[in-house]
């Protein structure tokens, strides 16, 4: 603690002392003049001088009895991640009111670990929930998939087909939907959930085509892969940096101009600053305000209005994810011409990370 701070806040005890010895003097002039006599001004000084050198000698000591103290708080107040256990450390106090402000902080302190520990343990019980119903809802949108698909073989009915149809693209959605519950939940553990692996990306860039196989061939839109190279490794988690690609691949197939035979490019690159990933669309694209705030959590914008399913949950969990994984993703776009989202990669960056 500064001793400016410290004599500031000792104010009220050198006015004390100030008036105390003004007192004095005037009690002893009044005295020794009613006596008949002779004042005598060294006689005064000489009070004033050793009222002050006391007054210092106590503040002085006052200081350094609470100096330690007081610079223990100082540095505490510094400390960018402050813990209970930090300040548990403090010496033993050494005054009366010391004793009371560490003893109240000691309850404050069990008070708010208590409340902490049940809300860890609600979240934990909350997290447990979320998984297994994500699990059980998985069960019926498998076999709701499966009957749609012996009923396009057991009907002939176009308009039982068209039925069907309806019914495959609400359970797409739903399973999307879970999907991206599921994933979000397990993003509060990530560390403990991710792997570090050589991963193909022309590879796992096929297997998502693949697994929106459907809904290319539904919405006319064609994928394209372009790339020199015959094998790119990047250090990265396979399952996490699927379901990223995944969402930004749906994302563009979604936004793009349904059964108009467009493409969506993805464009795979090795330069010397690292591995370039762009997926492009020639979609609506994005309203050059909301492009800054696409990977916002719960953000939908001008887009996500006309898709009214939009969660604005989807690019927030990819931005969250690459991060976490060490990678890095931007996004531009041109409205009426398309978006292009691109993924970074510098070399063993999970394991740098």
């Amino acid at each position: 603690m500064k001793l400016k701070s410290f004599m500031r806040d000792r104010l009220y005890f050198i006015f004390y002392t100030v008036l105390l010895v003004s007192l004095l003097i005037i009690a002893y002039t009044l005295a020794v003049l009613e006596a008949g006599n002779h004042l005598s001004v060294s006689n005064i000084i000489y009070l004033i001088i050793l009222a002050l050198f006391m007054m210092l000698l106590f503040l002085a000591g006052d200081y350094i009895r609470h100096f330690r103290f007081l610079n223990q708080l100082a540095r505490m107040k510094q400390e960018p991640s402050l813990s209970f256990e930090y300040v548990e450390a403090f010496r033993d106090p050494l005054s009366n009111e010391q004793t009371l402000w560490m003893d109240l902080f000691q309850q404050m302190n069990q008070v708010t670990i208590g409340q902490l520990q049940e809300q860890i343990k609600q979240k934990e019980q909350y997290e447990l929930l979320i998984h297994q119903w994500v699990h059980q809802m998985k069960t019926p949108v498998s076999v709701i998939s499966l009957l749609v698909q012996e009923g396009n073989r057991a009907f002939s009915d176009e308009t039982m087909k068209e039925y069907l149809k309806g019914i495959e693209e609400e359970n797409d959605r739903f399973r999307r939907g879970l999907e991206i519950i599921l994933h979000g939940a397990r993003l509060q553990r990530f560390s403990e959930d991710v792997k570090s692996e050589r991963v193909d990306l022309i590879n796992l860039v096929k297997q998502v085509i693949n697994q929106e196989k459907k809904q290319f061939i539904k919405r006319f839109i064609y994928p394209r892969l372009e790339t020199e190279l015959e094998n790119v490794f990047v250090n990265t988690d396979r399952k996490w940096f699927h379901f990223a690609i995944s969402q930004v691949v749906f994302n563009a197939l979604k936004y793009s101009k349904q059964e108009k035979h467009d493409s969506i490019t993805f464009s795979i690159v090795e330069k010397e600053s690292g591995i370039f990933l762009r997926i492009t669309d020639q979609g609506i694209g994005i309203v050059p305000h909301d492009v800054k705030r696409v990977f916002d959590p719960f953000f939908t914008g001008e887009n996500g209005r006309v898709q009214q399913e939009s969660t604005g949950m989807g690019l927030y969990l990819v931005k969250e994810i690459v991060n976490r994984l060490g990678h890095g993703v931007t996004i531009r776009s041109i409205v009426s011409e398309g978006t292009t989202v691109e993924f970074f990669f510098k070399s063993n960056t999970l394991h740098d990370r």
